[in-house]
């Protein structure tokens, strides 16, 4: 399977800021975050791109910056005026948002930066202000018609000087549009794309460039090697999730119609005299485990045989704001041991088995299951947790689909080595400079501090994950029509072969599965959409998710 997962988000740490900053946000800054996985996805790679990108831009604004004072004290007010205007009509005729309109969401780190950006672009046209009245009132006061020429004059050390640092701004903004260009278009093509340094480089200072500021971020980054890191799951661990807001799986995607069941548990009729027979959760998840990875032996099932590589595994999926309210329980100690430190990224076996028999609350286990198919470009995830005493068996699968990413980001492959972009890319910044220094000026002096906790107390938002990289640079759509009915077919495919097994487990246990048949033919049904929290028998959703999170509608069979 060809994996170009990782070069695209490299390339997009590069193009995108906020992609690169976001990336930095939740996987960096914060010593004590829970790290969700992200499929196909050599993180390390991505990381150390996305500080060099960002190192890369703060010192290409700084230089901007101090450029653009001295522009500012060597030009005269009418030139810097209409280099404004031009400035204004450019940047909207470009679709760029322009620096003095408040941007639609500020990220709260971004704040400080954003407010000393507003005062200093305040005071900066002020100045410019006053300098073009103050030219226009002299202009008035003591020119003549026919009489005097109207012109003011300057030394000709000043007009070098106004010339010298328009062509600095112009070499630093091309050089910038350059560099990135050389990465998009030689360092992260397929041929030649390597995650660490090589022997050889395939342009000069090529990883001068790749590995900015990388020294600022060296503990962190250590964590994250650059090797592949898809290591499979160990059988006698289970993955820890600790997760900030609504989606407790995070590094799955949107949720896919999710469903629920409850089920009576009666004998068959046959054996009504016969004591109840029990049988253990355990028992159950296995069961279910080994009849759904025997489902991708035929490839005719599934497009590229994509079933064969079905994984499964463990999940303790824990809420971070109530591992926070109980962060002095045992149960907490066993997922978060170090208050200063991120949890665990895995627990053992006897922490599963506790969890399996007595779930808590704010601490559940799942079982997952995951099928990467398009080249890792969309990723099936489904979690499967039962519910089980003397009389009754609750069922809960939550489908979910990690979505190709934007297609922006995938451009990186038709662009061509040799062309006239930067230059012209270049020029189009130059004539929007002046519009874009209040976003430079936040860029140049930005800072990412970890979220602040005062002695004594615990921030939720720094121990749990929010996204995952590809969900920070995945579309909330599938690409084409086959993705959809792909997408559809692993999942019909997979809560088909999940539905009989446990009907024939329950079978097997001398159990009635009458009810439970008329509830699967509920759940199998496309004439019954299961789209919120009203339900149909015992059948409900686990959350709003629907087919339309694919962009498409969903067909009937």
């Amino acid at each position: 399977m060809r994996d170009d997962t990782t070069r695209f988000l490299c390339g997009a740490a590069h193009r995108d800021e906020e992609f690169a900053d976001s990336a930095i946000r939740e996987y960096l800054v914060e010593a004590t975050r829970s790290i969700p996985r992200s499929p196909g996805v050599n993180s390390g790679a991505v990381l150390r791109e996305a500080v060099a990108a960002r190192t890369r831009r703060k010192v290409r604004d700084a230089l901007l910056l101090a450029l653009a004072v001295v522009v500012l004290f060597a030009a005269n007010g009418t030139l810097l005026v209409g280099w404004l205007v031009v400035a204004s009509i450019v940047a909207v005729g470009t679709g760029a948002r322009l620096a003095l309109t408040r941007p639609k969401k500020t990220a709260p780190h971004m704040r400080g930066p954003a407010v000393l950006g507003s005062i200093a672009s305040a005071i900066a046209l002020f100045f410019v202000l006053y300098k073009f009245m103050e030219e226009l009132a002299a202009s008035s006061e003591y020119c003549r018609p026919r009489y005097e020429v109207c012109e003011q004059e300057s030394s000709g050390a000043v007009l070098a000087t106004l010339i010298i640092a328009i062509a600095l701004i112009f070499a630093v903004l091309l050089g910038d549009r350059v560099v990135t260009w050389l990465l998009v278009t030689k360092s992260f093509r397929r041929a030649g794309f390597r995650t660490s340094k090589g022997e050889e480089q395939l342009w000069r200072n090529e990883w001068k460039f790749r590995e900015l500021g990388h020294s600022n971020y060296a503990e962190a980054l250590a964590l994250y090697p650059t090797e592949n890191d898809a290591e499979p799951d160990d059988a006698n661990e289970a993955q820890v999730i600790v997760y900030h807001g609504y989606r407790p799986f995070v590094g799955s995607g949107t949720m896919f119609e999710p469903w629920s069941m409850a089920l009576p548990l009666r004998l068959a009729k046959d054996k009504t005299d016969a004591p109840l027979p029990g049988f253990a959760l355990v028992e159950l998840y296995d069961r279910i485990t080994s009849e759904l990875v025997k489902t991708g032996r035929s490839p005719s099932l599934s497009p590229g045989h994509r079933l064969r590589g079905l994984k499964t595994g463990d999940r303790v999926v824990i809420s971070s704001v109530e591992l926070i309210d109980h962060i002095d329980d045992a149960e907490a100690r066993i997922v978060l041991p170090n208050k200063d430190h991120s949890p665990e990224s895995a627990v053992d076996r006897s922490v599963v088995d506790d969890l399996i028999a007595r779930p808590m609350e704010w601490m559940r286990y799942f079982r997952s299951f995951q099928v990467e198919t398009w080249d890792r470009d969309v990723v099936l995830s489904a979690y499967l947790t039962f519910g089980l005493d003397e009389e009754m068996l609750y069922v809960e699968w939550t489908p979910c689909i990690l979505h190709p990413i934007h297609a922006h980001h995938r451009q990186i492959d038709v662009l061509p080595e040799q062309s006239m972009r930067p230059f012209l890319d270049a020029i189009v910044d130059l004539l929007k400079f002046p519009a874009s220094l209040p976003k430079r000026f936040a860029t140049a002096v930005g800072w990412m501090n970890p979220i602040h906790q005062a002695e004594g107390t615990f921030v939720a938002a720094r121990y749990g994950a929010s996204n995952s990289l590809r969900e920070l640079a995945s579309r909330n759509q599938v690409d084409n029509y086959f993705q959809l009915t792909d997408v559809e077919r692993y999942i019909k495919v997979l809560e088909s072969r999940l539905l009989r097994t446990l009907g024939e487990f329950l079978e097997s246990k001398g159990i009635s599965v009458t009810e439970f048949m008329e509830q699967a033919m509920q759940v199998t049904s496309n004439n019954v959409h299961i789209t919120g929290p009203v339900i149909s028998s015992n059948i409900a959703t686990a959350g709003k998710a629907r087919t339309g999170n694919t962009g498409t509608t969903r067909g009937k069979s």
